[in-house]
């Protein structure tokens, strides 16, 4: 929404107790809910496509047909794959869905650690992650990596150079300096 320059309020809703009048909006409680006028969307991919379809501005998902198909496919394996040691951490450490088992964890933690190293072999010919330009995958990226660095995992500057770069790159972008949040809460922090 910054990227595009559209103009929003924010609703914190406590995931551990999620508020009545989120879930008048949000039934299922899922997050992030957008509201846009009689709209509700949820999903954070179908809510960047309504974004990118409803709103002018920068063009995030690609101009012709296969761009957005590579883009679309881009944040599917990122979500649907990639993602996975991530959300299994969270099910473990901050929602409490999953037992709590330290092999389990160190074996998340291990898989995405690769993964990392992964994405700085991908980024040592490209800036971006698809299309050789910001899009719509670089956002749900990023989200993941500051995910990540709540579980300790940071970004090794020495070890992945390229992948340090790509931050680098996002965090100077306007769009993320006024969203991304100041710090992220450390998994050790979540009383698990």
């Amino acid at each position: 929404m910054r990227e595009k320059e559209v103009p929003f309020e924010v609703f914190e809703v406590d995931l551990k107790a999620k508020q009545s009048e989120f879930l008048r909006i949000s039934p299922a409680g899922k997050v992030p809910v957008l509201v846009d006028g009689t709209t509700k969307v949820w999903e954070s991919m179908v809510i960047n496509e309504y974004l990118e379809e409803r709103y002018a501005g920068p063009n995030l998902l690609g101009d012709s047909p296969g761009q957005r198909a590579e883009v679309r496919t881009a944040i599917l394996e990122l979500n649907s794959t990639y993602y996975q040691p991530l959300a299994k951490l969270a099910a473990m450490l901050y929602y409490g869905r999953e037992r709590r088992d330290d092999k389990r964890i160190q074996r998340q933690l291990d898989l995405w650690d690769s993964y990392l190293d992964c994405l700085d072999e991908h980024f040592c010919d490209r800036e971006w992650y698809a299309l050789g330009h910001f899009t719509l995958a670089d956002i749900n990226l990023y989200t993941m990596v500051r995910v990540s660095q709540g579980f300790g995992i940071g970004i090794d500057g020495a070890k992945r150079k390229q992948l340090q770069s790509w931050l680098k790159r996002m965090e100077s972008r306007d769009s993320v300096k006024r969203s991304a949040p100041a710090s992220i809460p450390a998994a050790a922090e979540l009383g698990h």
